[in-house]
């Protein structure tokens, strides 16, 4: 276990109380950090801004018992905090980063470039506009002549196939030229049969005879 105090020259003694000022009443966190040598009651005083702008202490009460050693004492408050011990020979350290102020100096060298901005040019502006404007208008004329052509070839598909209340395609019926001539080609065919009982007739006359 390590114990880290960094700088002594933060932490002060709390000799009688120890009061935090704020610059309004508005609620903010407060963080304080304790050294004790014992374990030590702690009591708070919140002081706010009355109605005719005096400041308004309000009776001390309990806040906590700090355990001996380092520990940190956080809570939310409005206005002036005072914070005090239930006796002033308490060996109590302590340290807050309320209203701490900070600052570094530098060696005076600064790597930061500002930019300066290039001075508008509204000609070149009106320009430019004009040709954006023209480009949209331009990709809105190919877009409705591509949905006016898929609209066309749409309507053409579900013409010939009959979707959505087209007339369905019709089988072809065979020409009556070729119907003609099949049935003169089944008389040809029939003919030569008729011929042929009346040559059996004739042949048996003349057996007889």
């Amino acid at each position: 276990m390590s114990i880290k105090l960094d700088n002594l020259a933060d932490w002060h003694p709390l000799a009688g109380s120890v009061v935090l000022r704020a610059s309004d009443d508005r609620s903010r966190r407060v963080r304080i950090y304790f050294n004790c040598l014992e374990a030590t009651p702690l009591f708070v005083v919140e002081a706010t801004a009355g109605d005719d702008g005096r400041v308004v202490k309000r009776p001390a009460r309990f806040l906590a018992t700090m355990p001996a050693g380092l520990e940190t004492l956080e809570f939310i408050a409005n206005g002036e905090v005072e914070i005090a011990a239930d006796d002033v020979d308490r060996v109590v350290y302590w340290q807050s980063t309320e209203r701490e102020e900070m600052w570094f100096d530098g060696d005076g060298e600064s790597f930061t470039t500002i930019h300066d901005r290039a001075p508008r040019n509204e000609a070149l502006e009106w320009v430019t506009f004009q040709a954006e404007q023209n480009q949209k208008r331009m990709e809105a004329a190919l877009r409705s002549e591509m949905m006016g052509q898929l609209a066309a070839m749409r309507s053409e598909y579900e013409r010939q196939s009959g979707v959505h209340g087209g007339e369905a395609p019709q089988r072809q019926k065979p020409k009556s030229g070729a119907g003609k001539a099949g049935s003169a080609d089944q008389q040809g065919d029939a003919a030569p049969g008729g011929t042929g009982a009346e040559g059996d007739g004739s042949l048996q006359g003349e057996t007889e005879e």
